[in-house]
């Protein structure tokens, strides 16, 4: 497994289970969806859309894990934002908004876990990506090592497991996507994902 690190220079708000829907999605910590949107993005630009596209099932269906960071500072900014009835109003000449606190995690690094077998290109594609997420999400790769145990990482939560955790909320593309739904360019592009509800694992080692 491959352990790859990018320095940023961005806040982010981590995506817990029930949070509010105003929550600003371009400054969610980076789902699965943004992550391979990033990888899809940078293989076009080193490779070309052709190679990109006959190579889509591989960055669609490669296992990443994103890891939590175990330490980092917290701040808390006051928002204001549109409430769900603005589009009523807006034709009355009036606009409603909100105020809601919305809590950021400060840090300098994002780091994820991506399964490298039999992808050649994958780390010309890693070091090209300049951005995870929004235009603000800036990001530079620091390093990418080989590991044999993953850290802080979220894992998909059953009940099973027990209620003992903070479950939070991630997002990924569907198994159904194509790559004409992912093309920014393509008439049939569709942001339609599948959420899954994950807890922290601290440790697991790589088979």
């Amino acid at each position: 497994m491959l352990k790859v690190t990018y320095k940023i220079n961005n806040m982010f708000s981590l995506r817990k289970f029930g949070d509010s829907h105003l929550c600003a999605r371009s400054y969610e910590y980076p789902m699965l969806t943004t992550i391979r949107g990033a990888l899809l993005g940078s293989l076009i630009q080193r490779k070309g859309i052709k190679f990109a596209e006959d190579n889509f099932n591989s960055i669609a269906k490669v296992p990443i894990y994103i890891q939590i960071p175990k330490n980092f500072v917290i701040n808390e900014t006051k928002l204001r934002m549109l409430s769900n009835n603005y589009l009523t109003n807006s034709n009355n000449g009036s606009i409603a908004t909100t105020v809601g606190i919305r809590e950021y995690i400060v840090m300098d690094k994002l780091v994820f876990y991506i399964d490298d077998t039999g992808l050649d290109f994958l780390r010309e594609v890693l070091v090209n990506i300049d951005r995870i997420g929004s235009s603000d999400s800036m990001v530079e790769i620091e390093s990418m090592e080989l590991v044999d145990f993953m850290e802080n990482i979220l894992v998909e939560w059953t009940e099973d497991i027990g209620f003992d955790y903070k479950i939070y909320e991630l997002y990924d593309w569907s198994d159904k996507t194509k790559f004409e739904n992912r093309y920014i360019y393509s008439n049939k592009a569709s942001d339609k994902n599948i959420k899954r509800n994950c807890y922290i694992k601290e440790k697991v080692k790589i088979a």
